[in-house]
């Protein structure tokens, strides 16, 4: 089962001496979780008037770089959230890029919608004077992918305190930040019960993934097959369409191993590394009680190879093709001339995520 919905902690209490006696109809349930405490500064865009706060640098773990901020509206009832996460190649980027997203972030909190940013541990990959010594202890892209889980989790063990609907939680980020959201919709629930953190007893499940400039899947060796028209047509040049080959023409060599968290080619083909490539393979993991999903890729170029392996528009095909697989919703765009892909809808991401959470 994928869904596992996490209610608050409680502490029953028993009325007078109701309790005594077998009769449990005077028990009160008392939320046992601390409150979360916030401190309040002026938000880096401009609110046009919308009446909410804003916190940044929340903690939600213990690593550096596990902080969040979040622009709450000032409404009666517990708001959805959306969850925007950045993008960076999972080597560089910040939450403050959220502050591009202006338009949306007023958008969604004049329709009482909280809005949260989240920075995530960043790998850091070694040139090639430095050698492979420290790519192993970092952990592969799986490290970066659970704490954006784990900040999923901290934000709903403190509904409360943030006054969010636990239930109406959506994603969506660019590039890296598509990706991490696209994992976290697709994989089966991350909710562990009986763990010693309470925040880890939360739901990851979400009701909705919105996925910009997106990967398909960071399992990277099934991309030999999703990239496999413009490698092909370019074999010449790169000297095959294998991904570790392809890796080492466009110089991400170790950024292909740091990503996999490993310190070989031949290590990739480990039965240890298939398991952790099955782990973030999104494409595998879908299946049709995920999240709905809103893939749009952009037009890439010949003059960029990196660029354009990690976001072509056949990333979004692919993510498209396998939804409509396993019948699970989505709305796909590709502005790749030969790979065109429009939703006859002409949905836009914020009225996906809105309609899907509301």
């Amino acid at each position: 089962m994928k869904y596992i919905r996490m209610l608050s902690l409680p502490l029953t209490v028993c009325v007078l001496a109701a309790c005594s006696n077998g009769n449990n109809s005077n028990e009160i349930t008392i939320d046992a979780r601390p409150a979360l405490e916030l401190s309040y500064t002026a938000a880096p865009v401009d609110l046009s008037g919308i009446s909410a706060q804003y916190a940044e640098d929340v903690r939600y773990g213990e690593a550096q770089r596990n902080v969040f901020d979040i622009y709450l509206p000032d409404c009666d009832e517990p708001t959805p959230l959306v969850i925007y996460i950045h993008g960076g190649g999972f080597t560089g980027g910040d939450k403050s890029g959220a502050t591009s997203n202006a338009t949306a972030i007023r958008e969604f909190l004049q329709d009482c919608v909280a809005y949260a940013t989240i920075n995530y541990t960043l790998l850091k990959v070694p040139s090639a004077a430095q050698g492979v010594s420290s790519i192993v202890a970092q952990g592969g892209v799986l490290t970066s992918l659970e704490d954006t889980a784990r900040a999923l989790q901290f934000m709903r063990y403190h509904y409360s305190s943030l006054n969010i609907d636990s239930e109406n939680v959506a994603l969506y980020g660019v590039s890296a930040g598509a990706g991490a959201s696209l994992w976290l919709g697709t994989h089966s629930d991350m909710a562990d019960p009986d763990n010693e953190d309470p925040v880890l007893r939360e739901s990851t499940r979400v009701k909705a993934v919105g996925a910009l400039a997106t990967q398909a899947t960071y399992d990277l060796l099934v991309w030999e097959t999703v990239l496999l028209p413009i490698t092909e047509s370019l074999e010449g040049v790169l000297g095959g369409t294998d991904i570790p080959t392809v890796a080492q023409a466009v110089g991400a060599t170790n950024y292909l191993l740091t990503f996999l968290g490993v310190d070989s080619i031949d290590a990739i083909y480990t039965p240890d590394n298939e398991a952790y490539r099955a782990n973030v393979d999104m494409l595998a993991m879908m299946d049709s009680g995920d999240a709905p999903i809103y893939v749009h890729n952009y037009k890439t170029g010949f003059d960029d190879l990196l660029n354009m392996f990690l976001h072509h528009g056949l990333h979004a095909l692919a993510v498209k093709q396998r939804a409509d697989e396993v019948g699970l919703e989505s709305v796909a765009y590709s502005e790749e001339p030969a790979y065109p892909l429009t939703d006859p809808s002409g949905e836009g991401l914020t009225s996906f995520l809105l309609r899907h959470i509301q």
